[in-house]
């Protein structure tokens, strides 16, 4: 799809203010008016960027294919995820007691005993103890260790998000076929349609004028040639 405003408004880096500023917003919505709010904010954030893509001559066609990414494809796949994260986020991640410091000793404990059966257990091969210290190690920093894991795959799918659009864009499908503007677009616009370069053609042959054929019929007269050399001395 041909960007004349520059690669400010690509798909995918308009795409990215858009959901960073959804990301803002999400925090302080219910679930039952987060799809509503959040339809609201892209709308608004779309606006401020067209203003200045505008500005800068951007086409109409391009814009419209940008806002059914943004609207209808990207939006409807953000919404369930936000809502999703923002409980996540409020209800601890589902913790225990919301990993206060008697959860993190019972995780701890769990991860000790865990780690004293795989060492004694004859068919697993580990033989160092401090490998129970390792698990009970890792039961006192569970809560960190599941919130991180869970705010790493809400940034992992915003990611794909993005490079979605950004393939998209780039997909053979939505390409010229020609340089420039399209004619149906340059006519929208007001702007002149590129045409194809003329294929080159061999050079024609100039025709002789009317002097030069009267000189050569004179030439191929019979019995005219030159005029005597006058003036000569004889030996």
């Amino acid at each position: 799809m041909l960007n004349l405003a520059g690669p400010s408004y690509d798909f995918g880096n308009v795409l990215f203010a858009v959901l960073a500023e959804c990301e803002h917003a999400r925090r302080g919505l219910l679930p039952n008016e987060a799809a509503a709010r959040l339809t609201e904010t892209v709308r608004g954030k779309l606006a401020t960027i067209h203003e200045s893509y505008a500005e800068l001559g951007g086409t109409r066609p391009y814009w419209e294919e940008l806002e059914r990414e943004v609207m209808e494809r990207a939006l409807p796949q953000y919404v369930p995820a936000a809502v999703e994260q923002t409980r996540l986020e409020r209800c601890h991640y589902d913790l225990w007691r919301q990993g206060d410091p008697a959860a993190r000793a019972v995780f701890a404990l769990i991860g000790l005993v865990l780690g004293g059966l795989i060492v004694k257990a004859p068919f697993i091969p580990i033989w160092e103890d401090t490998f129970a210290f390792l698990l009970a190690l890792s039961g006192i920093l569970y809560p960190e260790i599941k919130q991180l894991y869970f705010d790493r795959r809400h940034t992992r799918f915003l990611n794909r998000l993005i490079a979605k659009a950004e393939k998209y864009q780039k997909s053979d499908s939505l390409r010229y076929a020609a340089v420039g503007l399209p004619a149906e677009t340059a006519a929208e616009e007001g702007k002149p349609a590129a045409t194809a370069a003329p294929a080159a053609t061999a050079p024609k042959e100039k025709k002789p004028g009317p002097r030069r054929r009267r000189a050569a019929e004179e030439a191929a007269r019979p019995g005219d040639g030159p005029p005597p050399e006058q003036g000569k001395n004889r030996a």
